[in-house]
Order: structure tokens, then sequence, then C-alpha cells
């Protein structure tokens, strides 16, 4: 069909407008092109430069980072040279470096922060990202334990400096004058920054408890023991720099003077305490300082007791059944294994006297001598015209050896009371006229006495008794409140001196649990470790009262032998082994104990080091310890 001029025109004119629509279309897409061109060139170019920006700001933090980590290190090992130095023979001097360089490694430790930091926003992402967020936040906690610290030191470093200047000017003996300031005024006047430093030991240990080890890089990680090692050094000072300083200064004689009866315990006469205490002293301390000091018998302060007591005291029951007196005596007072106990009683009996008025007791083993000899070196005596060189030791075996020549007849020999109070005197005027580095190691030796329990202290004020409560320096019977305690005391009720002679051992072994119960056997082995040959006063017949105290909720099911009618028994019962030199006796308990996670095995002062063994019967796995201290046994490892 031939197509009309017309209908081909239309059709042409159709494609021109096609054709131009095509186009007026590309000439729109270029040119919106080119727009888009113009606003992504100048988005390019600042992203560009945002990211020069951060590689540049990075740069320049890692270049911070490497030197304030430069810086920490070196202060670190400064600080840790100094550390493997005897510190306490530091003098005030000394501590200057220390100071600085503890305030040097403040500095880098915050510069290092600061480096290692992301900008606000970015901060809070990191920690969040997976793996690493962990390793951020790793780092970071580390770097607040060591600012906590390094803060801390610096802290406890000037304080400590301005009381050795103190120390250095005044010493500790009072001459009747008064100074300007003790080493105690100094302490009391920064309480509020020393409570500062404890809140930040306690904050350090709190984030180290929780670090995440294996995020931190391996340098860090090797610096971990290093850091749990000062962490537990500090950790011991925390609260007698913090809140129980005010009754730390008390107890000192800081509030005034303060005096104390200190007994003098014989572990050759052992008692559930420690021993008996056959020679006594009086010590003032004021604003700690000594003030004034005796050294007597203690059948001196106990005949005072029975000329004015108000009335008979009744004894315990195995004083009254094995060597019954005229009541129970002052210088039998501290009987009991709960050192508080008798200390309190002994107070009430002290107090029915004309002597001066005291403050508190101390029990002192002769393991507490001898540490003092150690450090202040030998003392050298006249003794019936002889000059003996007392060291640390034979410092025991010369006090007996007065004994021994009594006993032989020499009854003009000093008598070996006298010659423990001339012993007692030339320490502590050794100690009035030694230097501070004296002085300093012999306080240091005192503290892990009284954790050992040879030195136990009691105090009629509440707070300064809640103080050593918390310090572990009271010889309680039970030393923590909640934590199960196995103890087994012995008291040598023969009137001889034979108890060394003894060797006592332990086994426990423990079923499995049942019920939240576990039966339990406890054996109780003693062995008189005498001799026929012996004097029979130092290895004779040896008569032991056994007192056994089983964990809080224990029942008692039986025993071999029986155990004793003692109305004062603890839950363990009580029981009476003979021995004769070369002899063994035993103690059999069964009862059940609630199941535990561990349990605490408490160390009698005075007492032959005993050996102790802890038997799980589940897998014949067994733990043995020697009870030098108080040790704490994980029952839940023996059988892993």
């Amino acid at each position: 069909m031939t197509m009309r001029r017309s209908d081909v025109l239309r059709e042409q004119r159709g494609d021109d407008l096609r054709d131009t629509a095509l186009r007026e279309g590309a000439r729109r897409r270029r040119r919106r092109a080119r727009r888009r061109t113009w606003v992504a060139r100048p988005a390019t170019l600042v992203a560009v430069v945002c990211l020069l920006v951060l590689v540049l700001w990075m740069g320049m933090r890692v270049n911070q980072a490497r030197a304030a980590y430069a810086g920490v290190a070196e202060e670190v090992a400064t600080l840790q040279a100094l550390a493997d130095d005897d510190l306490v023979a530091l003098s005030s001097r000394d501590l200057a470096p220390i100071i600085f360089s503890l305030d040097e490694l403040g500095r880098d430790v915050s510069r290092l922060q600061r480096a290692v930091t992301l900008p606000p926003g970015v901060h809070q992402i990191a920690e969040h990202l997976p793996w690493i967020g962990a390793r951020y936040r790793a780092g970071h906690d580390m770097l607040k334990v060591a600012a906590l610290l390094s803060e801390a030191g610096e802290t406890t470093a000037q304080v400590g400096r301005e009381m050795l200047v103190a120390m250095e000017a005044t010493g500790v003996s009072a001459d009747g004058s008064r100074p300007s300031g003790t080493w105690l005024d100094i302490l009391g006047r920064h309480q509020a920054e020393l409570e500062r430093v404890a809140a930040q030991v306690d904050e350090a240990q709190r984030i180290r408890a929780q670090l995440d080890e294996e995020a931190l890089p391996a340098p860090a990680r090797k610096r971990l023991p290093a850091l749990d090692r000062a962490l537990a050094r500090v950790g011991d000072f925390g609260d007698l720099m913090g809140p129980d300083l005010p009754a730390l200064q008390a107890a000192l004689g800081g509030n005034g003077p303060v005096r104390y009866l200190v007994l003098f315990q014989n572990p050759a006469e052992l008692r559930p305490s420690g021993g008996f205490p056959g020679t006594m002293g009086l010590v003032t301390l004021e604003r700690g300082q000594l003030r004034d000091y005796q050294i007597f018998s203690s059948h001196e302060l106990t005949q005072d007791y029975m000329r004015q007591r108000q009335e008979r005291r009744p004894q315990p029951w195995p004083i009254e059944q094995y060597f019954p007196q005229d009541g129970f005596l002052l210088h039998d007072a501290t009987w009991w294994a709960d050192f508080p106990r008798g200390a309190a009683v002994t107070m009430e009996m002290y107090a029915e006297t004309d002597w001066p008025p005291i403050d508190g007791i101390i029990a002192l083993q002769p393991t507490v001598v001898s540490d003092l000899l150690r450090i202040t070196g030998p003392i050298t005596l006249s003794v019936d015209g002889e000059d003996r060189e007392i060291t640390a030791d034979n410092v025991y075996a010369e006090i007996e050896r007065q004994r021994r020549m009594r006993r032989a007849g020499n009854l003009d020999a000093t008598h070996h009371k006298e010659l423990i109070a001339l012993i007692g005197e030339a320490l502590i005027e050794r100690m009035k006229t030694g230097d501070r580095q004296m002085l300093a190691r012999m306080a240091a030796s005192l503290l892990p006495a009284a954790e050992h329990r040879d030195l136990q202290f009691y105090a009629s004020d509440p707070a300064v008794q809640a103080m050593a409560d918390r310090q572990g320096w009271t010889g309680r019977l039970i030393p923590e409140e909640g934590v199960p305690t196995l103890a087994v005391n012995f008291a040598n009720m023969a009137i001889n001196k034979a108890s060394l002679a003894m060797q006592p051992r332990l086994t426990l072994t423990l079923e499995g649990p049942e019920n939240g119960q576990r039966r339990a056997t406890l054996d109780v082995e003693l062995e008189h470790l005498g001799s026929d040959d012996e004097d029979p006063l130092y290895g004779g017949f040896q008569r032991w009262w056994t007192e056994v105290l089983l964990p809080e909720g224990s029942a008692w099911i039986a025993s071999d032998p029986s155990a004793l009618p003692d109305p004062e028994a603890l839950n363990g019962g009580s029981y009476q082994i003979d021995l004769f030199p070369g002899q063994t006796g035993r103690v059999h308990v069964e009862f059940t104990m609630p199941d535990a996670p561990s349990l605490l095995l408490r160390r009698q002062p005075g007492v032959r080091t005993a050996e102790v063994t802890v038997v799980d019967a589940r897998c014949q796995q067994s733990r043995e310890v020697s009870l030098t201290n108080d040790v704490k046994v994980d029952l839940a490892s023996l059988c892993r």
C-alpha cells in the first residue's frame, strides 16, 4: 500500500522529535554528571585530607606512645632497682630520687594514656569491637593500675620522708622533752592523704583482679608477676594507712600514754595460748616513743593479786583436774587457745591490784627475741662474773643454762628469770641507741611474728582491738570468721619443762560429699622425743591435754580414747595422752563436717611445728603441710 505524503511527513516529524528528546536527555544526563563531578571532587578531597590527618594523628600518637612507653619502662627499671635494695635501710635523703622517679613515672603514664586513647565517640566504639575491644580495654586497665600505684607511691614516699626526718631528729625513746613532732605525729598529720592512698590501692587491686591477661601484649603480661608482688606488699598496709590509722595511732600512744603488760611465754611449759608466762614486763609508749619499762617475775604480780583479789575465781577444768591451786591465778589467766579471752580475764585480775593501770596485753615467744637479736647482733652480758655472748641462736639455751646450773646445786648462779630481764634490758637499750635502719628492721620483724601468732596482742580499747583483729595480730581461736577452721591445741599438764620434746603429727581423711556433708577422721599422733638419759625436767614424763576444734557445723561421732568430761571442751572434745620417753600416743576422732571448698588449719604458738596430711579418700590424693603458720587447704583441688 502506498503511503500518503502527509503520513510520511508525520512519521518523519515523530522521528525528529524522538531524536530531539534523546539528545535533550543525553544533554541533561551530561549536565547532572558534571554537577555530580563538581560535588564529588570536593568530598573526595575532604575525605583524602581527613585520611591524611588521621594517618598523621596516628603517627604522632604512635610516636608519642613510643616515647611515653620508653619513659615508663625507664622509670620502672629505676624503681625496681631501688626496690631490690634494703628499703628499711633508706634514709630521708635516699627517698628523694625515689620520689622523683615516681613523679616522672606518673607523668609518663599520663602521656601514654593520652597517646593510646582514641577521640571521644571512637573510644566508646573501640571498646566494644570484636577482638580489638578486649585488647583496647585491657591495655587501658593496665595503665589505670600503673597511674593509681604511681600516685599512691609518690604520696607514700613523701610522707615517709617526713616521718624519717622526724625519727632521725627525735628517735624512738622519749627523753622527757616535747619535740615538735615525732614520726607518729607526722603520720597523723597526713591521715587524709594516706586514706586516699589506701583507696587508690584498693581500686588498683580491684582492676587487677578483673584484668583480662590474655588480651594484653606479651611484654605487658611479663610484668604482671612484678605487679602482683607490688600489690601484695602494699596491700598488707592498705587498711593500716587508711581506716585503721586512727586506731594504730592510739595503740602507739598517739592520743596519750598507753601501757602494756608483756608476757614472755615459755614454750617448754606449753599452754594452749603458747606457754606459761614466768616473766612479765610493763612497757609505756607515748607518741610512738618508748617512755619507760620494767621487767619482773610473774609471781610478783600474782602474789599481789592474791593479796588484793575480791574473790577466788574458778579454775578452768584442766587446771582444776591436774594441778589445782588456790583459785584461778593471774599468771594462768591466758590459759585458753583464744588469746583475747584469756587476755581480757588477765586485765580484770590485774585491775584488782595496785599496780599502774594497763591498756592491753602482749604475749611473746622466744623466737621474737631471737629475731630481734639477729638484727641487733650479739649482746655480751656479765653473768656470775663471766662474760656471756647472747646470740639469736643460743638465747634460749643460755637462759636454760642458768636453770640447769641451779638444779645441779649451784644456788649462787643467777636465776634464769634474772637473765631474761638482763637480756630484755640490753635489747631495749640497744634499740634506744640504735640507728633508724636498725629500728626499722626490728619493727618489720614484729609483723610476721604477729601473723604467725608468736606475738599476740590485746587492747581494752575496742577500736584498737578491732584493728588488731583485722590485721590478724590477736591470736584468736578462729582467725577468720566464716572460714571453716580445724585446730588441735596441746598443754603439758605434767609440771616440768618437757614440752619441746613432743612432736605432733596430724592426718585428716575426708570422704566424698553427701547431702552437703563430708564424713571425716582426724588422727593425732604425739611422739615423745626424749630419752631416759636426760634430765627428767626436760625429757621426762609428759601428760598431754589435747583439745580439738572442728569446723563450724561439724558433728562429733566417736573417738578413741574417749573424750574427757571437760564441760568447756570445744566441739571436737578434749583428751588425755600420757607419754614416757620414746613413746607415741594417738587420738582418733570421727566426725562429719559441712562440705566446703577450703579448710583453714590453725597453728598453735609454742608447739613444735606440726606436720599435717590432708587426704581425699575418693582418689587417695593428699597434701602435706608444715604448720609454721596458718595454712588454708584447697579441698576442691585434691582430686583434680
